[in-house]
């Protein structure tokens, strides 16, 4: 039992709590204890019956079968690695993160109207490990390798085969997310043309950050923590874990060795 808790809490706490969410909605409703209906977003039974919970349980039900354990490892692996490397272990900002995504979702979602979330979560989580990892390969199936700017629309390809187009649109709808938290968060401030730079309006506010004191440590974190590759080299002379810190594009493939 202790080398369990141990394995547990060994996951950094955002991506542990994507995991539990996702295990203690999915597992009821495929053991029959609850139906799936009673965790889909289902706006009129939200608005006039109350049933708020709807639009949170939506982005955790992640079906059944081999898609769902292969989902649920991607979360652990990608989202880990993510918390970890991208974010620093910053709780405040990685969680900041989902929550404007699952906005993100929802609205466009609005045009749509999946019962389930899932998916375009983790298609816009993808999406944004992608971009953080610009110069990795991934292999889909042990039969193609392709860089990682071309695995999302891979992905939207594989759900229209698999499951439809209606699947496939829950990608996009990841995808959308994904690339909007981008822009807003990275490019404008970041990479666009001097005179079109902005501050980052997504950042989390200060109250938000207070409620994760314990586990923000005192840095910056995300795309924000970006530096050119010359500043990276640079600092490497005096703080060789620097270059380590920031060289994401010496990582593992996207969900491990083959997909």
């Amino acid at each position: 039992m202790a080398d369990f808790s141990s394995v547990i809490n060994a996951v950094p706490p955002v991506t542990r709590t994507l995991l539990i969410s996702t295990a203690a909605v999915t597992f009821p409703c495929l053991l029959g204890i609850v139906s799936p209906a009673s965790v889909a977003l289902i706006w009129p039974r939200i608005l006039r019956r109350y049933e708020v919970w709807r639009p949170l349980t939506s982005f955790f039900f992640g079906g059944s079968g081999f898609p769902l354990l292969y989902d649920f490892f991607l979360i652990y692996r990608n989202s880990s690695a993510m918390e970890k490397d991208v974010y620093l272990n910053n709780t405040a900002e990685y969680a900041w993160l989902h929550l404007m995504l699952g906005l993100f979702i929802l609205t466009f979602n609005s045009l749509i109207g999946l019962p389930f979330l899932f998916r375009p979560l983790l298609h816009a989580q993808t999406y944004i490990w992608c971009r953080a990892n610009p110069t990795l390969k991934v292999s889909i199936f042990g039969l193609l390798t392709i860089p990682t700017s071309l695995y999302p629309p891979a992905l939207i390809l594989l759900d229209l085969l698999t499951g439809g187009p209606m699947k496939a649109m829950g990608g996009i709808l990841g995808l959308l997310s994904g690339h909007l938290w981008w822009f807003i968060s990275t490019y404008l401030p970041l990479h666009a043309p001097t005179h079109l730079r902005r501050p980052n309006p997504l950042a989390p506010p200060l109250r938000f950050r207070q409620l994760f004191r314990r586990n923000t440590p005192d840095r910056s974190a995300g795309f924000g923590a970006y530096r050119p590759e010359s500043r990276t080299t640079a600092a490497a002379a005096n703080d060789p874990a620097a270059a380590v810190r920031h060289r994401w594009g010496g990582g593992q493939r996207l969900g491990g060795s083959s997909l």
